[in-house]
């Protein structure tokens, strides 16, 4: 399978949009066998817990959002590359911060920690100067726990 590249533009439909894809793929089985049911559930959280925190909390200094989301199968899972032009911010500082300050059972904060646990290989870094880019894999060998620490 070729991978599969998107670009959203407008925060206010960016989720509605990336949910109507991930639809769409469901519907046409366009991971189908490689990918089960769980492994697509973990996928479309991860890419939503991501790109709420976009939605809610990124700078872009006045310029205009652009949101580039890649995934691609790979031998051991899926690999999705989301890229944009925020300013960042320091991904591991927060993910500290995140799991040893949260309360059990917070009602937010916790999309980070999601992300996280239902992830491998994560890196965040700027690219390009100007553009941040989030790689990820969901793995399809592994069925991992959620499990998030807290304090």
């Amino acid at each position: 399978m070729s991978a599969e590249h998107h670009t959203f533009s407008d925060l206010d439909v960016l989720i509605d949009q990336v949910h109507d894809l991930f639809d769409e793929w469901e519907r046409s089985e366009r991971f189908a066998p490689a990918l089960g049911v769980d492994d697509l559930n973990r996928l479309k959280l991860a890419v939503h817990e991501w790109l709420a925190n976009l939605v809610q909390h990124a700078h872009f200094n006045g310029h205009h959002p652009q949101i580039g989301l890649s995934v691609a199968l790979q031998e051991d899972g899926i690999q999705c590359t989301i890229s944009d032009n925020s300013d960042g911010f320091n991904l591991d500082d927060e993910l500290t911060i995140r799991s040893t300050s949260l309360e059990s059972l917070p009602e937010r904060g916790m999309g980070l920690l999601m992300l996280q646990a239902c992830t491998k290989r994560l890196s965040y870094q700027r690219v390009n100067g100007s553009v941040q880019k989030l790689e990820f894999v969901v793995s399809t060998k592994d069925n991992p726990w959620l499990k998030i620490q807290f304090s």
